[in-house]
């Protein structure tokens, strides 16, 4: 990510309050930040999804072409109880910037763990990735 991608994503959390409400799905507010810290605790390997290869690649990527929601992988459904636990939002907003921060640093050499749908990916790759779900998570918050 570039420093002002990143820039524009810290403007965007830092807008979020608990009195937004989702545009769609069922996520509050500080469970989507928690959902989107998981995602580069996954591109890290802190946190695992429960099973890898189960989903077609290619129905995420059309579900996301066709601007639907994708099923979170197994083991990161904040919804369902298996992301990691919402605390106070402005202490959430705060890990989740720390991690898009250290995510932005990691060298193009560095070791990205198993995607559970995608697979091995590297730093381009990965930063797409991360770009779009940011990106969707927070229009789905209208910030």
């Amino acid at each position: 990510m570039t420093e002002e991608q990143i820039k524009q994503f810290f403007k965007r959390i830092d807008n979020l309050t608990s009195e937004h409400k989702p545009l769609f799905g069922k996520m509050n507010v500080n469970q989507m930040i928690c959902h989107c810290a998981d995602f580069f605790r996954m591109a890290k390997g802190t946190k695992k999804a429960r099973e890898y290869g189960q989903v077609d690649p290619n129905e995420i990527i059309s579900l996301a072409k066709s601007g639907k929601s994708a099923p979170a992988p197994k083991g990161f459904g904040q919804v369902e109880g298996d992301g990691t636990k919402p605390t106070r939002l402005e202490n959430d907003k705060k890990i989740l910037k720390e991690y898009i921060r250290e995510f932005s640093k990691l060298s193009d050499e560095y070791k990205y763990a198993e995607h559970p749908y995608f697979g091995q990916l590297n730093k381009k790759r990965w930063t797409g990735l991360a770009i779009y779900h940011l990106n969707h998570h927070l229009k789905q918050f209208n910030v």
